[in-house]
C-alpha cells in the first residue's frame, strides 16, 4: 500500500520545487502537497506513476475476468434469468 510520508505546502512546493522534486526521484515516495490546511494533491514521478497504473490495471483485468468466469459457472449450473424482450434489469428487482 502506498504511503504517503512526505508533505508540504503550495508555497513551499513554489519555493522549493527542485529539491523537492530531486527528493520525490530519489525515493519513489510521493509529496501531498496541502492547502490551507486542506490536501490539494498527490506528486509523484512519473516512472512510480507508471508502475501503480499498470499494476491498477493489472488488477481491474484480473477482478473483471474472476466476475466473468464466475458469471459463465452460474450460467452452467442454471443459475441464471433470462430478460424477456423489453424488459429491463431493474424490473427483475421488483
Amino acid at each position: 500500500m502506498m504511503t504517503i510520508p512526505y508533505i508540504t505546502t503550495v508555497a513551499d512546493l513554489q519555493r522549493k520545487y527542485r529539491s523537492l522534486v530531486d527528493k520525490i526521484r530519489k525515493t519513489g515516495e510521493p509529496l501531498l502537497v496541502v492547502n490551507r490546511g486542506r490536501a490539494d494533491v498527490v506528486v509523484m514521478d512519473a516512472s512510480t506513476y507508471e508502475e501503480k497504473m499498470t499494476k491498477l490495471r493489472q488488477l481491474e483485468e484480473e477482478y473483471l475476468l474472476k466476475v466473468m468466469q464466475e458469471g459463465i459457472d452460474e450460467y452452467k449450473k442454471g443459475k441464471t434469468v433470462k430478460l424477456q424482450k423489453g424488459k429491463t434489469l431493474l424490473d427483475l428487482l421488483q
